[in-house]
C-alpha cells in the first residue's frame, strides 16, 4: 500500500484500532539502572535513524523497544547495551519502514558515531539479539507510538477559520500548516529525549504536539472542533502534556539567548543586547485563553512537578528537559553504569510519584505504576545474555 494509512480511506478504522492497542501497552516502571546512559542511547539511536532516513515511526518504536527492554533487563556490559540498541532500531525498521530503507549491518557499523566507540556488531550478535528482543515482546511489534498518531492529527492542525491571537486572520492556510507540521515534529522529537512521557498515552502525547505547535503560532483558538473531532481529546485532556512541552520549548530559547550572547561577548564592541531581544521567548498568553475552564486545567500537580524538577536540578552543569539545560549528552563523560540514588521530593499526594536524581544530570520519573509488562512465564534472569 502505498498510499499512508491516514489518508486512505480506512483512516478512521485505523485510528480506532491504534486507539485500542494502545490501552494494552505494557506500563513504563522506570526501574532500570541504565536510566542514566538512557540519554546518550537515545541521541544515538536518533543520529542512527537520520543517517539512516527511517520514517520517524521507526525512530519512536525503536526508543520504545530499548526502554522497555531495559526496564525488565539487567545489562551489565557496554557492549551488550549498544548490541541491544542497535537491534532495536533494526527491528523498528523492519517492521516500520520500507525494505529499500532498512539498513544493512555493513552501513551501521561503518558510521562514524559507533566508530568512534570502538563498536562493532557481528551478524551472529545481531541475530541472538534480536531474537532475544522478539522473545521478551512475545513476537509483537506492533506497538503504537506518538509517531503512528501525529500525521492523522495534522491532517486537521490547521483550518480557514484560525486566527492570530491578535484577531487577524491567518494570510495562508497552506504555509501555516506547514510551519506547523514542522512545531510539530520538533515536539515529537521532544519526547523522545525523557521518559516522564510515558505518563501520558501516545496518542494524546501527538495530540499534544499538535496543541504547542498551535500555542507557539499563536493560532486561536488553540483547540479547534475538528482536532477535537479527529482526536477525541479536549484541551484539558491534552493540558499537562502541552505544559512540559511548552516547558521545554522555553528553555530551548531561554538556552539560544545565552549562546548568542557570548558569542557576541567575543565580538569587540558589540552589544548583545539587541540580539537578546530577537531571540526573546515569546510570552503565551494562558493556555485555556479561549475557554475559561481551560485555565483552571493548567493549576495542576504536574505543574508544580516541572517545576521541582528544575529547582532540583539547577545545582548541575548541564541540564534535562526541564531543567533547562539542552547540551548534547553524546559530548559528556558518562560514568559507569551504577544504580540510581532515589531522592524523593514532596508533591501532592494524588501523584504518588518520586523523582530519581542521579550522578548524571538527567532526572527521570519513577511513577507506581500498576501492573507488569511480562506475566510469570516470562520472568527472565538477572543475566539475559547468558542465556
Amino acid at each position: 500500500m502505498d498510499e499512508p494509512w491516514w489518508e486512505g480511506r480506512v483512516a478512521s478504522d485505523v485510528h480506532c484500532a491504534l486507539r485500542e492497542k494502545e490501552l494494552k501497552l505494557p506500563a513504563f516502571r522506570a526501574h532500570s539502572p541504565l536510566l542514566k546512559s538512557r540519554r546518550f542511547f537515545v541521541d544515538i539511536l536518533t543520529l542512527l535513524s537520520s543517517h539512516c532516513q527511517l520514517c520517524p515511526a521507526a525512530r519512536h518504536l525503536a526508543v520504545y523497544l530499548l526502554d522497555h527492554f531495559l526496564d525488565r533487563y539487567n545489562i551489565t556490559t557496554s557492549k551488550q547495551l549498544y548490541a541491544v540498541a542497535v537491534s532495536c532500531l533494526l527491528l523498528a525498521s523492519k517492521f516500520e519502514d520500507k525494505e529499500d530503507h532498512v539498513p544493512k549491518l555493513e552501513q551501521i557499523n561503518s558510521t562514524r558515531i559507533l566508530s568512534s566507540q570502538n563498536f562493532s556488531l557481528t551478524k551472529k550478535e545481531l541475530l541472538s539479539t534480536e531474537l532475544l528482543l522478539l522473545a521478551a515482546f512475545n513476537w509483537n511489534l506492533c506497538l503504537p507510538t506518538p509517531a503512528h498518531f501525529l500525521d492523522y492529527y495534522l491532517l486537521a492542525s490547521v483550518s480557514q477559520k484560525d486566527q492570530h491571537c491578535h484577531s487577524w486572520p491567518t494570510t495562508c492556510a497552506r504555509k501555516t500548516k506547514e510551519c506547523l507540521k514542522e512545531y510539530a515534529h520538533y515536539f515529537l522529537e521532544v519526547t523522545l529525549q525523557d521518559h516522564i512521557f510515558y505518563k501520558f498515552q501516545p496518542s494524546v502525547i501527538a495530540a499534544a504536539c499538535i496543541g504547542a505547535s498551535r500555542i507557539c503560532l499563536q493560532l486561536s483558538p488553540y483547540w479547534t472542533r475538528d482536532l477535537q473531532r479527529i482526536s477525541n481529546y479536549s484541551l484539558e485532556h491534552l493540558s499537562s502534556c502541552i505544559e512540559i512541552l511548552l516547558v521545554a520549548y522555553d528553555n530551548v530559547l531561554k538556552d539560544a539567548v545565552a549562546v548568542k550572547s557570548q558569542a557576541l561577548a567575543m565580538v569587540p564592541g558589540t552589544s548583545p543586547a539587541p540580539t537578546q531581544m530577537l531571540f526573546q521567548p515569546p510570552a503565551y498568553p494562558a493556555l485555556g485563553q479561549p475557554t475559561p475552564v481551560a485555565l483552571a486545567q493548567f493549576q495542576t500537580p504536574v505543574q508544580d512537578l516541572c517545576l521541582a524538577y528544575r529547582d532540583s536540578l539547577q545545582a548541575h552543569c548541564s541540564g534535562s528537559l526541564l531543567s533547562g539545560g539542552t547540551s548534547s549528552s553524546l559530548h559528556s563523560p558518562y560514568p559507569s553504569l551504577q544504580p540510581l540514588d532515589v531522592c524523593p521530593v514532596p508533591l501532592p499526594a494524588s501523584l504518588s510519584m518520586q523523582m530519581a536524581v542521579t550522578a548524571e544530570p538527567r532526572h527521570c520519573l519513577a511513577t507506581a505504576y500498576r501492573g507488569s509488562y511480562f506475566s510469570g512465564s516470562h520472568a527472565f534472569p538477572t543475566g539475559c545474555f547468558d542465556r
